[in-house]
């Protein structure tokens, strides 16, 4: 976690992203010396609020539990 001053963040923003960017990092933004806002990947951000979103994990429960189909049988019954 990195942990960096309004100030600094105009200064290093592009370091800063970087070190972020794809991954599971997040910069705790201070302001006057205490915490005030967080900086995190945005594909991170939407696996956060998925893994919360109650509506989303039992639509994610039903699919599991529905029938799969193999590659070649989906072709296969194209082909038909």
């Amino acid at each position: 976690m990195t942990i960096i001053n309004t100030t600094n963040l105009r200064d290093q923003y592009a370091d800063i992203a970087q070190q972020i960017r794809g991954g599971k990092e997040i910069a705790i933004i201070t302001k006057r010396g205490k915490p005030d806002l967080g900086l995190i990947d945005l594909d991170y951000l939407e696996d956060l609020i998925e893994s919360h979103d109650t509506e989303f994990q039992k639509e994610l429960k039903k699919a599991m539990n529905e029938k799969t189909y193999s590659l070649d049988e989906v072709f296969d019954n194209l082909t038909d």
